[in-house]
């Protein structure tokens, strides 16, 4: 599932990935190329966690329409 990402520097240094349509869904690492596999694992253990409780995902078009209102917002 592709699932819009945002990511940002760190405070203290490195990056911080996340993916806003799976409340929690984030990971850090020291380069973009380490946050983002980080992100991947992280991911993956979140959907299988939803679908061994039940949960349903969330609706990926959705998603991707909420990050562009925020993006839009934001470049304002």
């Amino acid at each position: 599932m592709n699932y819009p990402i945002v990511i940002y520097p760190a405070n203290e240094g490195g990056y911080i990935a996340e993916i806003p349509a799976l409340k929690g869904c984030l990971a850090q690492g020291e380069t973009l190329h380490e946050t983002l596999e980080e992100l991947e694992v992280v991911k993956g253990l979140w959907i299988e966690t939803a679908e061994k409780h039940g949960q349903s995902l969330p609706d990926i078009e959705g998603a991707i329409q909420k990050v562009k209102a925020l993006s839009y917002s934001n470049s304002r």
